[in-house]
C-alpha cells in the first residue's frame, strides 16, 4: 500500500502522529466512503422502511464485494476496544448513529415507524445489531453469511418498527 503512494515509509508515516492516528484516519475515509454509497444507493425508496432495507443489504453487498471496506469492520473492533465516550472514534460512530436516528425519525413522519419509540434510542440498537451481525457472520463463516444475517435482521426490524396504524 505505502508503495503505490509513490512515499517512502518514513514519508508516509510521518503524516500520521502515531499508528492510532493513521487507524483513525483510515477508519474515517473508509467509512465515510461506504456511508455516502449507501445513502446515494438507497436514495428515492418510497419510504423510510424501505431505505433502511437498502441501506442494511446494500451493505452487506458491498462488504462481500469490495475487501477493502472490510477494514472499517477491524478497525472499528480494535478502536472499540480502547476508545472512551470523548474519544475521536465515539465521535465518528455518533455520526453514524445520527444518520440512522434521522432515518427513523422520518420513517416516525411517514407513519410506516411506531410514534411510541426514540428515534436516537432505536438507532444505537440498530447500529449495535449491524456490529453484531458483522462480527458473528465474520467468526462464524468469515462473512460468507452476512447477506443471510442481515436479511433476519430486517426481519426483527420491521416486527419492531413498523407502525400498527392501518
Amino acid at each position: 500500500m505505502i508503495r503505490s503512494s509513490g512515499f517512502t515509509k518514513g514519508a508516509f508515516y510521518f503524516h500520521f502522529e502515531s499508528k492510532e492516528a493513521l487507524a483513525l484516519d483510515t477508519f474515517r475515509f473508509k467509512q465515510q466512503q461506504l456511508i455516502s454509497r449507501l445513502l446515494g444507493e438507497s436514495a428515492g425508496q418510497p419510504d423510510a422502511m424501505a431505505q433502511l432495507d437498502a441501506v442494511l443489504r446494500r451493505r452487506a453487498g458491498l462488504l462481500q464485494e469490495d475487501p477493502s471496506l472490510n477494514c472499517v469492520l477491524c478497525l472499528g473492533a480494535e478502536l472499540g476496544a480502547t476508545a472512551g465516550p470523548d474519544s475521536e472514534y465515539a465521535g465518528y460512530l455518533a455520526d453514524a448513529i445520527q444518520l440512522l436516528s434521522e432515518l427513523v425519525a422520518r420513517g416516525q413522519s411517514e407513519e410506516v415507524f411506531r410514534e411510541d419509540l426514540s428515534p436516537r434510542t432505536i438507532a444505537e440498537t440498530i447500529f449495535a445489531s449491524i456490529i453484531g451481525v458483522d462480527q458473528l457472520a465474520s467468526t462464524l463463516s468469515g462473512g460468507g453469511d452476512i447477506g443471510q444475517r442481515t436479511e433476519q435482521l430486517i426481519a426483527l426490524l420491521h416486527g419492531g418498527l413498523e407502525s400498527r396504524n392501518p
